[in-house]
């Protein structure tokens, strides 16, 4: 080599190793972006996507309320209805029972819809606060895999037989950063499918808990509870619904990070006919509808207990896939090193005129595992 490249190699070298420290410091946050931003691009459309959902629910549930006030407070009805005898009564109720499911039903739809609207956009503000930090790491590496591209480009631009071993390790490097890349990738994706059904289960086990109280409330009904019992059960059992819908929605997002994770065993929860359950409040509607709340009450602990087995799995499965990801980056690190060590010996012994070290590989590329 002659002296110019000499002095190449001694003015690079202080800022060949504060290069190298910042592009191991930021390896992974260009991958992380972009999955990030694709995040955040789900996110927006499914916000969207609520926001006209709930404009459209909210239109249904005043029309439904219109309708089931109008019925309900209608003295004429009610007394042309009595005037049929019990048949008449019995078709009174059915009607307003129709009117008032049909109304409990649309109001549900827009309150599910609308906490699925409140959970998106904190999830969405949060992904765009990691955005900024992201952007900032990823610009920082950009800037300084641009420098050291250009410096590496001046000084070792084509083959460098005069450096033993050196176009052979930075061969393995850019194969064990990819092969760290998509390892961290797949580990944030099992990372979010764990947090997910974790999300799942604190939902279902908050469900679990209105529909104890809701169980309480009907067995006190059936002993003659009264309609403040009845208003007491119905508003456990609305929000135990609220409760399984949010699982449900956690349990989604779970399965597009991990399309292996099976859907949750069926969740009915029985909300009951108020109209009905007052008109004809007895101790065999009560018994009913008692047994109706216990058997969704058993679908909803089936439910834990699924989730919890999943989860568990799921975490084993994280485990596995971040033990994958530090294997990679010690693999890449280690790379990296050599391939600084070589450079270094070379900007030591050119520098100081002396004859390159021979080259003996210390580090073997070991191709990633199938996902």
């Amino acid at each position: 080599m002659g002296s110019r490249l000499i002095e190449s190699l001694q003015h690079a070298a202080g800022r060949n190793q504060e290069l190298l420290t910042i592009l191991s410091q930021t390896d992974n946050a260009p991958t992380a972006l972009k999955q990030n931003t694709t995040y955040i691009t789900d996110l927006q459309t499914r916000i969207a996507d609520t926001d006209k959902e709930i404009k459209r629910l909210h239109r249904i549930t005043e029309d439904e309320r219109k309708d089931h006030i109008k019925y309900e407070e209608s003295t004429f009805t009610r007394y042309m209805y009595k005037l049929r005898g019990k048949k008449g009564e019995a078709a009174f109720a059915a009607k307003a029972n129709k009117e008032e499911k049909e109304f409990v039903e649309a109001w549900q739809k827009e309150r599910e819809t609308q906490e699925s609207h409140m959970e998106l956009t904190a999830a969405l503000k949060a992904a765009e606060n990691e955005q900024h930090r992201l952007q900032a790491e990823t610009a920082r590496h950009d800037q300084a895999q641009g420098e050291l591209d250009r410096l590496y480009s001046s000084i070792f631009d084509g083959p460098t037989p005069e450096v033993p071993g050196e176009d052979q390790l930075e061969s393995s490097l850019q194969r064990n950063k990819r092969w760290a890349d998509s390892s961290i990738q797949h580990q944030n994706l099992q990372r979010r499918a764990a947090e997910a059904l974790n999300a799942t289960l604190q939902c279902l086990q908050r469900a679990n808990r209105d529909m104890a109280e809701a169980i309480d409330m009907s067995r006190w009904d059936m002993f003659g509870g009264g309609t403040f019992v009845d208003m007491m059960e119905r508003d456990a059992l609305s929000k135990a619904q609220v409760g399984v819908s949010e699982a449900l929605r956690h349990m989604d997002e779970a399965r597009r990070c991990q399309p292996a994770i099976p859907p949750l065993h069926n969740i009915n929860i029985d909300n009951g006919h108020m109209i009905s359950d007052v008109l004809f409040d007895n101790i065999f509607s009560d018994m009913a509808q008692h047994d109706r709340i216990k058997n969704s009450a058993a679908q909803l602990q089936m439910a834990i207990k699924q989730c919890t087995e999943l989860l568990e799995k799921q975490k084993r499965t994280y485990r596995d896939a971040a033990a994958q990801s530090a294997q990679a980056n010690e693999a890449t690190n280690a790379a990296r090193l050599e391939l600084q060590r070589i450079r270094a010996e070379a900007f030591e012994r050119f520098a100081g005129q002396g004859a390159p070290p021979s080259f003996q590989a210390s580090v073997q590329y070991v191709p990633p595992p199938a996902y």
